[in-house]
């Protein structure tokens, strides 16, 4: 049996396609744990009334302390073999229950992780591409422990727990969700992966995960914009207990540097970002020690000059930098320009800076700094090459370590 455990906060709009998707699953052999968390709408209505359709489904309350608790006290209520935990605004592929089990029970995995699909709430389309729970490649072929894949234990896969987990491992690891706003789930699923002695993927997409929600604790993470910290913290805690710690350090850092910077592109406000910038610096990346080289000086040399920087990149990553130039060192937009080698979804700007193809540029431009603002070291090798078969004279790679290095050390102008 296969227990399905969903924290539900004001979901009106969404529990009925969730629930309908679940209970027309090929596989039947499952039970439902809604945990309504304090709604204040009509969705405790709903799962009441679904409750009475279906001897499946059952229903607690508690009082609104988010997801976490939540899928704890549902997990205390779960008599199946497995555990999957899913979110009340998502909905999925009527085999995915069938096809996980199936997985799971030729493996005998501890954990079985699979992909999805990301459906844009406000155009209605579904996106294979933008969205990944699994990055199987990285993962590779057939069945790993943690400490086979200890180089890539935090990467291969995200924090969400929409995974499913053989309820054993998680009993004798005395694993709980954190009891924190946001991010309660990172804790949870990589201290899981950490601890595994067989993990397996499943390369096929099951469920489809709604993108814009602004009720969505996501798409209100300016409220608490440093608590995925407090996760960070406790995990690393927890490998030390468990003497694991030298085996997942090198995968834990850059997790760790790549969801700080994360973090800062999520926030929308100013007030939020300036914070969490402040917070990094002064707090989580000296308590985690994340050892980073200084930036490079010829950044910090052109803001310095109030020089033009053209910034290669409209992703988060170059948002992120955008905004660190706008509000910590009052960069004016008309100093920055965005490049890009074709733009998608006829994006004509980032953050209010003008986005222009590579062939728009003129050469003028082409002596100024140019950024590369993206996360991967290959494709900014590709970019660079590109570049300079364009022109540009004077490039500098900018990743998550760069950025975070710029959070630390600052804009150095020393020569």
């Amino acid at each position: 049996m296969v227990s399905v455990i969903i924290p539900v906060y004001n979901a009106e709009k969404y529990i009925e396609e969730c629930l309908d998707s679940l209970l027309g699953q090929t596989y039947s052999d499952f039970e439902i744990i809604c945990v309504d968390d304090g709604s204040k709408d009509h969705s405790l209505d709903i799962l009441r009334r679904y409750e009475a359709l279906d001897g499946r489904i059952s229903v607690l309350t508690q009082k609104n302390q988010y997801a976490g608790v939540a899928r704890n006290a549902g997990m205390e209520r779960a008599k199946g073999k497995y555990l999957l935990f899913l979110d009340a605004d998502d909905f999925f592929c009527e085999d995915m229950l069938e096809q996980t089990v199936k997985k799971a029970e030729e493996g005998h995995t501890d954990i079985l992780v699979f992909d999805a699909y990301g459906y844009d709430e406000t155009s209605r389309e579904i996106n294979v591409a933008s969205w990944s729970m699994l990055s199987a490649d990285l993962f590779g072929e057939g069945i790993h422990s943690a400490t086979q894949i200890a180089d890539i234990i935090y990467q291969f896969t995200s924090p969400s727990p929409w995974k499913l987990f053989l309820k054993e491992h998680i009993e004798k690891n005395e694993l709980q969700f954190q009891k924190i706003k946001r991010a309660n789930d990172l804790f949870f699923t990589f201290a899981a992966l950490s601890c595994a002695e067989r993990i397996g993927v499943l390369k096929q997409k099951l469920m489809y995960y709604r993108i814009g929600n602004a009720q969505s604790l996501q798409g209100s993470v300016d409220d608490t914009p440093a608590v995925f910290a407090l996760a960070v913290y406790a995990l690393r805690d927890f490998l030390k207990s468990r003497n694991l710690w030298r085996t997942f350090q090198a995968a834990f850092q850059e997790m760790t540097v790549s969801l700080c910077v994360y973090n800062l592109g999520k926030l929308r406000t100013e007030e939020a970002y300036l914070y969490l910038l402040e917070k990094l610096k002064n707090d989580v990346i000296l308590q985690l020690e994340i050892e980073m080289e200084r930036p490079d000086r010829r950044l910090g040399k052109a803001v310095q000059n109030h020089e033009k920087i053209i910034i290669y990149g409209a992703g988060m990553l170059a948002s992120v930098f955008v905004r660190l130039l706008m509000m910590k060192y009052e960069y004016e937009r008309n100093h920055m320009l965005i490049a890009v080698s074709s733009k998608q979804n006829n994006v004509s700007e980032l953050c209010g800076v003008s986005v222009l193809e590579l062939q728009e540029i003129s050469d003028e431009y082409k002596e100024y700094l140019t950024v590369i603002a993206i996360s991967k070291e290959a494709v900014q090798k590709d970019v660079e090459i590109i570049l300079q078969a364009e022109g540009f004279t004077d490039i500098l790679k900018l990743g998550f370590k760069e950025m975070l290095s710029l959070v630390e050390y600052g804009m150095e102008t020393e020569i």
